[in-house]
């Protein structure tokens, strides 16, 4: 491999007015300058055979006494219009996003690479906040061969990239759009708009089931090679033999989006490329959002695989086989767009369904589409899907993760990651997949990305931030020790807590042994926050979000309901499984004291009772 690499390009809003280059043809439309601010799939993670956790105390939508309001009830938001902006402006430390370039130059020098090239967007509050650029949209000639240097063509800001399954969004939008036109429904059976759908026991599969992967279809089938044209293609994905009866296992499947860009080109009487094109993408002014984008785009657009079957790289068309072998325009595949039009489609769901004056969807319907169906099929830790929007992701969105982060990802490298909780957009569009999609994934990048977006908004409390961090590395065990004298007087060990976990398989646990770490007995507590209520821990154990919230913990000093006495040695234990993680856990102030806030027995702002732990994985800021 070459040592060239392309200048990167990064551009956040400018502090001083200092002037920003985009680069050729990345000019800032209309609609996103603001002169008044110049100046200021299949890419899925590994499944997991291990079963939640459930005895951990978690914190989920609405769960163990929270009553948080619903960040996607956006029935008042303002119609933002995406613009430039100023980092500070909006909550983001542009110290940290300065961060983003390394995380992409790292993902680019990765062995193999983990794309060849990737353009990056954060937007928040309607303000692009940070852009940034690397790598090529194309280098490779074929999966082992480099194209001469002169013919490497530099990823941009306004490079334009196959969105692979994000596609699936435009669709549901699209049916959502019929629903609200009572010209569908989400008890509809699929059968009832599109017979030949109910052959094979589909009979009772609904649109519902098909938003939300749970219709018992199987993920994927071949249609590009078993079938020899479109409509029997199409009559092949209609057909398919279920895998599971409807409702009852979750199964991300491309059919089942297949299915639904056929319910909406049979009601609408339009190719599914029309209608999202009239209805989506022209009332939201996304011109550079297409099917089957025209030859005198090739140049700006991210090239692809190569496929060894037929000698072809892939550029100007999709990637998905499938899509292509339907004409390029899929339910689940065939959108190509760029990071600047991408915002705007985001933008739109934080809107409450408007942008610029259109209205694309009703505030109510934003909800819906937001909302978590699956939950009662998948379980805690498992899969959480709205109407369309992937939620809860924690393999992608990393910091961001709550139970209201949403969006979706592609298998060619791209991923949309909308947080309500802060009116944060983080757009990563990249070709993972260019030379061959045999190397890695982009989803450790994604991750990263996501990661220090959160950062930037400053999610972890300033109070606990100089504490004592772990969680922030997958496959971990971290222990922080100390040990206390009790006189059998009733104690308790309070302390200042943040936490960020991925639920069911990141946890932290505080313990108590009273015969010298022989046997260890776990301690249940009490979190409160003024701001986000209270969250019971039985057992000792927490996981989960933790609501982003700085919680005043209290653990009573008991062992089979009395007192704990003598020397005794108190743990905490953060432990992180293999694959995702969120922010992990912070530890500020902590005390041992006579129970009710009385006499101090350990207390951490004192030096030598903060020089008794004793950490290990544990670090100290």
């Amino acid at each position: 491999m070459s040592d060239h690499t392309p200048h990167p390009l990064t551009r956040r809003a400018a502090l001083a007015g200092t002037a920003i280059t985009l680069g050729v043809g990345a000019t800032i439309p209309a609609a996103l300058a603001d002169p008044s601010e110049k100046g200021s799939g299949r890419d899925k993670p590994t499944p997991r055979n291990a079963r939640a956790k459930g005895a951990a105390g978690r914190d989920g939508r609405g769960s163990n006494g929270g009553d948080l309001p619903d960040p996607w009830d956006r029935s008042g938001s303002r119609d933002r219009t995406v613009r430039e902006g100023n980092p500070r402006s909006v909550g983001l430390d542009p110290d940290v996003l300065d961060q983003l370039p390394g995380i992409i130059r790292a993902g680019l020098d990765n062995d193999p690479p983990r794309f060849s090239g990737a353009s990056l967007l954060v937007a928040s509050q309607g303000r692009i906040a940070y852009e940034h650029a690397d790598g090529y949209a194309l280098r490779w000639k074929n999966a082992t061969e480099q194209l001469p240097e002169d013919q490497w063509v530099p990823a941009r800001q306004d490079t334009i990239y196959d969105l692979a399954s994000i596609s699936k969004l435009f669709t549901a939008t699209a049916v959502m759009q019929l629903v609200e036109r009572g010209q569908l429904a989400l008890e509809d059976t699929v059968a009832s708009h599109l017979p030949r759908f109910g052959v094979n026991g589909k009979e009772q599969v609904t649109i519902q089931h098909l938003l939300t992967h749970v219709g018992g279809l199987p993920a994927f089938i071949n249609l590009w090679q078993a079938h020899p044209d479109v409509s029997s293609r199409i009559d092949a994905a209609l057909t398919v033999k279920p895998t599971a009866a409807p409702g009852t296992k979750y199964v991300y499947s491309d059919l089942g989006l297949i299915a639904l860009g056929q319910v909406v080109e049979v009601i609408s009487g339009q190719g599914l490329d029309v209608f999202v094109r009239e209805n989506i993408t022209a009332p939201l002014g996304m011109d550079e959002t297409m099917y089957n984008p025209p030859a005198e785009l090739l140049d700006r657009i991210a090239a692809t695989e190569y496929m060894a079957a037929t000698g072809e790289l892939v550029r100007g068309h999709v990637h998905d086989e499938n899509a292509y072998s339907l004409g390029g325009v899929a339910g689940h595949a065939g959108v190509f767009s760029t990071t600047r039009d991408l915002v705007v489609f985001a933008q739109m769901f934080l809107n409450g369904g408007t942008y610029g004056g259109a209205r694309v969807l009703e505030a109510g319907t934003v909800r819906d589409m937001f909302t978590d169906r699956i939950a009662e099929v998948t379980g805690p830790g498992g899969a959480r899907r709205g109407l369309g929007p992937e939620l809860e992701a924690w393999y992608y969105h990393a910091g961001l993760t709550s139970p209201y982060s949403g969006a979706h990802t592609g298998f060619t490298g791209t991923s949309l990651v909308i947080d309500p909780l802060t009116d944060t957009v983080v757009i990563m569009l990249a070709n993972s997949v260019h030379p061959t999609r045999a190397w890695s994934t982009t989803s450790v990048t994604r991750r990263e990305v996501s990661t220090c977006v959160a950062h930037a908004l400053g999610i972890v409390p300033k109070k606990v931030r100089d504490g004592w961090h772990a969680g922030s590395q997958d496959a971990t065990t971290a222990t922080l020790e100390v040990a206390v004298d009790l006189d059998g007087s009733a104690t308790e060990l309070t302390a200042e807590l943040f936490y960020h976990l991925e639920e069911a398989y990141d946890l932290l646990t505080l313990e108590a042994s009273a015969d010298d770490g022989t046997t260890w007995t776990p301690l249940a507590g009490t979190l409160t926050s003024k701001d986000s209520g209270t969250i019971d821990a039985p057992t000792g154990s927490l996981t989960g979000w933790g609501r982003r919230a700085r919680w005043d913990a209290t653990f009573p000093l008991v062992a089979g309901g009395s007192p704990l006495t003598g020397e005794v040695q108190l743990r905490l234990t953060a432990t992180t499984d293999g694959l995702t993680r969120g922010l992990g856990v912070w530890v500020g102030r902590i005390q041992v004291r006579a129970a009710g806030g009385g006499k101090k027995l350990l207390d951490t702002q004192r030096g030598r009772d903060r020089d008794a732990f004793v950490a290990d994985g544990w670090v100290k800021e």
